[in-house]
């Protein structure tokens, strides 16, 4: 038609496929508009390292900095933002913090957003300490935190059990003119119930709506999830009920955490009707939910159906995971079933699932239980030339079946290999 794409055409083009998760394809296309000399702007290279920090590639976004800053346009505080985010959510905080400091030389000034990521980084990590350091060096350069910042700390106050000084915090927050939302009451029940406060737990829950603060289904998931594991399991089948009350529409995780509670306590009828449910309101169970039963028909001894549940939950196209199997090969031991368990484990192994230390564990301990420890201790030889490394717990399993057994020599012997390898 005679007109010409200009940067807003490319840098529209480089965000649709980075949202569509086309990464690779936008840095192909950002190659292609090179080589015809086309230069882009700060904006669509910050679409680039956004894209690549949402699908976890910190690294080439990274690279992808460097490469600006030298050749093309001086980074901005977005573009280091981005980085500082993702490098924070994969936990390596101390590069983030590294790339934070590096801001100041080249005269990029963090905002509320790079303090909130960084504070989340460290919270995550446990470094609580550095996290309020950070709070206190944003107030000195007059970068005010926002709700969320406050409610990173309140969070990582709360999953370290600091319930006390989660308090405190809030109330600073309010000093301050930031009024607590749902994500912070949400991480006070969470605190409560990490530290067995149910009651207060219950009265935050309470609160909320005398505050005029909507409760959400994340809401309803902490309150219902605490509840299963306290075993109050008809408080939180009541509250399940009540949700229709507010109009709030459980999800997976709702469902999940309900059927999770009711399996652990054996009522495994009672959760099977709650899947039931789940098909009929189109919330289909995920592997999660599933496991949960396949767990709970294990322990029970009712190891053929969860056989059958985990055929059932294949031909619904839900892939199970090596938790799933892990479960049920555990099962199968426990009920005697060591030939079935074996069969599932190679079955695993040809069909070249991500076996992992816990399955030959399993296996392992499934193995001493019968007293076959020649093939114990070879099936713990083989599991390096498998890609994977035995831990202390494979080696225990087999050391303390010996020690049972009065065969001590082979114990020590099995001792002073652990020594050797770093695990004891």
């Amino acid at each position: 038609m005679g007109y010409q794409p200009d940067i807003i055409t490319y840098t529209t083009l480089l965000k649709g496929l980075c949202l569509n998760g086309q990464v690779k394809e936008a840095l192909n296309f950002h190659d292609k508009l090179v080589s015809r000399g086309i230069k882009l702007d700060h904006v669509s290279y910050g679409t680039l390292i956004n894209g690549l920090c949402k699908l976890g590639h910190t690294g080439p976004a990274l690279r992808l900095l460097r490469k600006i800053e030298v050749e093309i346009c001086r980074p901005d505080v977005v573009m280091y933002n981005t980085i500082i985010d993702g490098l924070c959510k994969d936990k390596l905080v101390r590069d983030a913090f590294d790339l934070y400091c590096e801001m100041f030389e080249k005269r990029v000034f963090p905002n509320v957003v790079t303090y909130t990521s960084l504070i989340y980084g460290f919270c995550i990590v446990g470094k609580l300490i550095e996290a309020f350091g950070l709070l206190n060096e944003m107030v000195l350069k007059n970068v005010y935190p926002n709700v969320c910042t406050f409610n990173t700390l309140v969070d990582g106050l709360c999953k370290e059990g600091k319930m006390r000084e989660a308090i405190s915090l809030i109330a600073v927050m309010m000093k301050e003119g930031v009024g607590p939302d749902v994500f912070t009451y949400n991480a006070l029940m969470d605190g409560y119930f990490l530290v067995k406060e149910v009651a207060k737990a219950k009265d935050v829950f309470n609160i909320m709506a005398r505050m005029g603060v909507g409760r959400d289904v994340h809401s309803y998931n902490v309150m219902i999830s605490g509840l299963c594991k306290m075993k109050m399991l008809n408080e939180a089948m009541d509250l399940f009920e009540g949700m229709r009350n507010e109009n709030v529409i459980p999800d997976v995780v709702v469902y999940s955490s309900l059927i999770d509670g009711l399996c652990k306590s054996g009522r495994i009828n009672s959760a099977l009707k709650y899947v039931d449910e789940m098909h009929d309101r189109g919330q289909p169970p995920n592997v999660i939910t599933y496991t949960s039963l396949v767990d709970a028909l294990c322990k029970s001894h009712q190891v053929d159906k969860a056989i059958a549940l985990l055929k059932k939950i294949k031909d619904q196209g839900i892939q199970a995971n090596m938790y799933t199997y892990n479960t049920l090969v555990d099962g199968l031991c426990k009920d005697g079933r060591l030939t079935d368990a074996q069969k599932v484990f190679q079955d695993l192994l040809m069909k070249g699932h991500n076996v992992d230390v816990v399955t030959y564990s399993i296996m392992i301990n499934g193995l001493c239980k019968e007293s076959l420890f020649d093939e114990a201790l070879t099936l713990l030889s083989k599991m390096e030339d498998k890609g994977c490394v035995p831990d202390a717990i494979a080696y225990e399993t087999i050391i303390n079946a010996f020690f049972e057994k009065d065969m001590n020599d082979k114990a020590e012997k099995l001792l002073r290999e652990m020594i050797a390898r770093r695990l004891l």
